[in-house]
């Protein structure tokens, strides 16, 4: 075994994966193996990573197979994982030389099924902070707010004994994938770390239009996405604790992407019919929803827009929006 499986799934992604790739060859930590899964790619991706397989045969291997999507890809890679712990990569994405050996020994070090690091959002190399505390377990039976961090999985480093006891993936055909995954593997770590530190390049693309076919999806996805993660948690007799934290996560999606709809969709028919779609997902769970907790924290404009999307006043919001971006000029 290993220390550490490092998964790549590729796609169409010829002009980063160069760069990619350098960064994950040039690892501080020995006895690493990188899987790169190349989902059925019609550019030259495979070329660049024929090119370094064969300059780092030893600790890099590849796979080609059919387009399945990016969860696909990574339930292939999780396949042939050897590793004690497991890290995930995006193929436009970067990493620093010694992200992997900083969360390994600090994993090792804290006996932690997961460890989590912080992002440096490109081109503005621009760091967040998870404003999580480093030196306390938060694991998600001690800590249900987990449940609202950053849900992807490239930042974080996982013990792969969690995949295989828990047979866990991730769900294919979804967007969103993340959400449900991140949150089985919180459920089950005995122990959650923070190291504090940033290492992971993520490389924001120019946000895709909602009118889209992938952000069409997206929106839909989301619903579904949400149901799962209810749904697990009622089955592990686990949705009280995380209850607020769920009712958080959801009503921030909802306002969130109806005021997407709102801006961005001028199909009148399919933009209703995606807010419809989410009111009923809301007003199913929440009979009144203006009384739940994460509706009354929220701030006052954020209170009016939440209760004109309930009651359906979709064009009055649209102005809103619209007075609200002029405001900001």
């Amino acid at each position: 075994m290993c220390c550490l499986s490092i998964i790549v799934p590729v796609y169409n992604v010829e002009k980063y994966i160069d760069k990619c790739l350098y960064s994950l060859a040039n690892q501080t930590l020995n006895n690493i193996e990188i899987i790169i899964v190349n989902d059925g790619s019609t550019d030259n991706s495979q070329s660049v990573i024929d090119k370094y397989v064969s300059e780092y045969g030893d600790k890099m291997i590849s796979f080609k197979k059919e387009n399945g999507g990016l969860s696909d890809a990574r339930n292939f890679g999780l396949k042939y994982a050897n590793g004690e712990y497991i890290g995930f990569v995006d193929p436009d994405d970067w990493v620093e030389h010694e992200m992997y050996e900083r969360l390994y020994d600090y994993a090792k070090e804290r006996n932690a099924d997961i460890v989590i690091s912080d992002f440096i959002y490109e081109p503005e190399s621009y760091i967040t902070n998870s404003a999580l505390i480093s030196n306390i377990d938060l694991s998600l039976k001690k800590n249900p707010e987990m449940l609202l961090i950053e849900p992807s999985v490239c930042n974080k480093l996982f013990k792969k004994s969690l995949f295989d006891v828990h047979a866990i993936d991730f769900p294919k055909g979804l967007l969103h994938e993340d959400r449900v995954t991140i949150a089985k593997l919180f459920f089950y770590s005995e122990k959650t770390v923070y190291i504090g530190e940033a290492f992971y390049h993520y490389l924001k693309q120019r946000e895709e239009s909602i009118t889209t076919s992938r952000n069409i999806k997206k929106f839909s996805d989301i619903i579904v996405v949400l149901n799962k993660m209810e749904q697990f948690f009622i089955q592990k007799n686990f949705i009280i604790p995380v209850q607020q934290s769920l009712e958080t996560l959801i009503i921030n999606s909802y306002f969130s992407f109806c005021i997407r709809a709102v801006n961005e969709l001028n199909n009148e028919k399919m933009r209703y019919s995606f807010m419809d779609e989410f009111r009923d997902f809301i007003l199913e769970r929440y009979k009144k929803p203006y009384s739940i907790e994460s509706f009354k924290k929220s701030n006052l404009n954020k209170k009016i827009v939440l209760y004109l999307l309930i009651k359906r006043k979709y064009t009055l919001v649209k102005l809103l929006t619209k007075l609200k971006n002029k405001v900001r000029g």
